[in-house]
């Protein structure tokens, strides 16, 4: 199981990516059929009733002509802009590998041929990983096992738990260690404790893959069962006392700020202060161990579990961790269970797909100074900024005009709106990668060395001020932010692209999806999770305590309006889990349209291609949202993310807003409508 604090430290609007026109799986020209408004009408399905199946009305068309790929889980508009971006990136990967035009242009060159030199990474097989497991095989005693851990966690591998910088929450001017549960292989805890037969299978097949890797690795005969079953014993343990998916959206839950002394005291048979000060962090300073109880656990595992079980563990967790860039048995082997298995995705991605995103994650944002170069004008970053000026203006009308806040409440939330940063495209300033050293001898030690590069600059922030300028993610990205501690909003060059966002869209279309996006992070301020920080970041009320029960009585509305739907089977979205990011969708939406109708004043609003205004703003909301998923990818959608599968995004919030009903003359009673006392009503 990932790490789930960093998951939602940042709260995400969804996955990454281009500036050329849009393409099809197979790669035919969208804007071929586009329309003057710049919808394409045979995205959609006219025969289609809005009013009883708005998502098909909007995206009919598009859903039929577009399966998901072999090579993919879940195929919608991320994917495709992700695609067109991916195009622009690795036009500039190959350049740099064999015409690079400086010493950083080199590092990316050489870091994607090291990926693409398959002959090389063959020869090699799992020999780059061997100094590792050395040091795993010699391990005496679990005395030891603090600074091994910290020389895995440095780069190499995950295991039992993990660390990183982080705001303190109750004082956000600060950087301090998250220490957090970490090393689980499976996607959520109840992965390994829910009974019901797919559970149970799922959990043999993990076992079996953990078999077939021993076995790839060298492990003779009889011993790879046995050390799977090890391995699945104590993740199992482990996550029996781990956070879930739910619980780690409560910020109240992950604040756990000790004293280095207390967490000894919480673990006497883990040594802290070695595993610290081998990682280079001063143990005088306090940290944040989030979930108290997992590392109750990890104390008991560690003083029951021998010392040959615990490098069993840490074995499989190092080659779990880096097969992805081993030789081709390794990768195929991993793809069979977290690709095919896990998501039913039948085929791997393109092998240049999968070595870009290896860079990218190494040199993300070396990576998106290129990409900003060619695919981002100043003009697009302009005409964003005036965008989100103008939603931050929608929002502060719609918070004065509440009439379930009070006053004191109210001037508190238009302070924390007043706070909010904005970051469009790029960073202001790039960070020096001049200490990074890769060469093209092996695909694998890059990676290692680009992970402690990029784990030491992580380690050093802590201690420090929080430098509130940082980006947090690389500009390619399709995708946006919140940040609660730094009240921020990001967007990345990545998202500004069509058909979320275009200069050459009528402002309906631009506000309809790149405007809900914008609103969407806005809203994250103040969802369930966001309304707990003050403006400065801290984890404060600023709440009334009648206005804070007004508040978990209306969003108390749109959990169970989520909590009812079917996913697939009989598999419901979770309520609870979505509804920070359902919240968003539904504030989002309102604040934009409010923001456009105050950007039509005095301007006379034309029907285009038979579309009022207000009926292409909806169409390119839901137009954002059109996606097919394999039925494994849906399943492990509804168990583990944050975000609600895409049709009821798409649908969902419109369901409870007067003014998409009213712009399709949709009835009351009609099956995409709520029924009026029924309508979540917030912002």
């Amino acid at each position: 199981m990932k790490n789930l604090s960093a998951a939602f430290s940042v709260l995400t609007l969804f996955l990454t990516g281009c500036s050329s026109a849009p393409t099809t799986p197979s790669g035919s020209p969208l804007a071929s059929e586009q329309h003057a408004s710049g919808l394409l009408i045979a995205d959609m399905d006219r025969s289609a009733n809005p009013a009883t199946d708005f998502y098909r009305f909007a995206n009919g068309g598009w859903l039929d002509a577009n399966p998901v790929p072999a090579d993919e889980a879940l195929w919608g508009v991320f994917n495709e802009v992700r695609n067109r971006n991916e195009l622009v990136l690795r036009r500039v990967l190959e350049s740099a590998s064999t015409s690079p035009v400086d010493e950083l242009n080199r590092k990316l060159g050489d870091f994607y041929a090291s990926g693409m030199d398959e002959a090389l990474i063959e020869f090699n097989g799992a020999r780059p990983l061997a100094k590792f497991l050395e040091s795993i095989d010699g391990l005496a005693s679990v005395d030891e096992l603090p600074k091994l851990l910290a020389k895995l966690h440095t780069g190499s591998s995950s295991g039992l738990f993990s660390l990183r910088s982080g705001a303190d929450l109750t004082d956000t001017s600060m950087t301090i260690a998250f220490v957090t549960q970490d090393g689980m292989g499976l996607p959520e805890k109840d992965y390994y404790l829910r009974e019901n037969p797919d559970s149970v299978k799922l959990r043999e097949q993990y076992r079996d893959h953990i078999t077939t890797m021993f076995a790839l690795l060298g492990t003779p005969g009889a011993a790879t069962t046995a050390d799977a079953m090890t391995v699945v014993a104590i993740e199992t343990e482990l996550a029996k006392a781990a956070f879930g998916a739910v619980e780690f959206r409560d910020p109240k839950k992950r604040l756990n700020k000790i004293s280095v002394a207390e967490a000894q005291a919480l673990t006497p048979h883990f040594n802290w202060t070695a595993y610290l000060t081998a990682l280079g962090l001063d143990p005088s300073q306090p940290i944040n161990l989030t979930a108290p109880d997992y590392f109750r656990r990890v104390d008991e595992l560690i003083a029951s579990r021998s010392i040959d079980e615990w490098k069993v563990y840490l074995r499989w967790h190092l080659l779990n961790d880096n097969a992805e860039y081993l030789s081709q048995v390794f990768q195929w082997a991993r793809f069979d269970f977290f690709g095919r298995t896990l998501t039913g995705a039948s085929e791997q991605r393109p092998r240049w797909a999968r070595v870009l995103d290896a860079t990218g994650g190494a040199m993300g944002e070396v990576l998106s100074q290129a990409f900003v170069a060619e695919a981002f004008p100043p003009e697009a970053k302009a005409r964003c900024q005036t965008m989100v000026d103008n939603l931050i203006a929608a929002f502060r009308g719609r918070i004065e005009r509440l009439e379930w806040m009070s006053d004191e409440t109210r001037a508190k939330a238009l302070a924390k709106l007043a706070a909010i940063k904005t970051k469009i495209g790029y960073p202001d300033t790039w960070r020096d990668w001049s200490g990074l050293v890769v060469k093209r001898d092996a695909y694998v030690t890059n990676r290692l060395r680009a992970r402690e590069f990029n784990r030491r600059y992580d380690l050093a922030k802590i201690g420090k001020p929080v430098d509130r300028t940082e980006f947090r993610m690389p500009a390619y990205l399709v995708n946006a932010s919140y940040s609660p501690t730094n009240n921020d909003i990001t967007f990345p060059a990545g998202i500004l692209q069509p058909p979320f966002f275009s200069a050459s869209y009528d402002d309906a279309l631009n506000y309809g999806a790149m405007g809900g996006v914008i609103g969407h992070e806005l809203t994250h301020g103040f969802d369930d999770s966001g309304s707990q920080f003050d403006a400065d970041g801290n984890l404060a009320n600023w709440w009334t305590p009648e206005d804070r029960a007004a508040f978990e009585q209306r969003i108390k509305v749109v959990e169970d309006q989520f909590s009812g739907y079917v996913a697939i089977d009989d598999l419901h979205v979770n309520g609870k889990l979505t509804l920070g990011e359902n919240l968003a969708d539904l504030g989002g939406l309102a604040i934009s349209y409010d923001a456009l109708l105050a950007s039509q004043q005095g301007r006379a609003q034309p029907t285009i291609d038979g579309f009022t205004p207000a009926q292409r703003f909806y169409l390119a909301w839901a137009r954002a949202w059109r996606c097919n998923y394999t039925p494994a990818r849906l399943k492990l959608q509804v168990n583990t993310n944050p975000h609600s599968p895409a049709n009821f995004r798409a649908v969902g919030p419109l369901s409870n807003i007067d003014a998409f009903q009213a712009a399709f003359g949709i009835a009351d009673d009609a099956p995409v409508m709520r029924p009026r006392s029924e309508r979540a009503r917030v912002w």
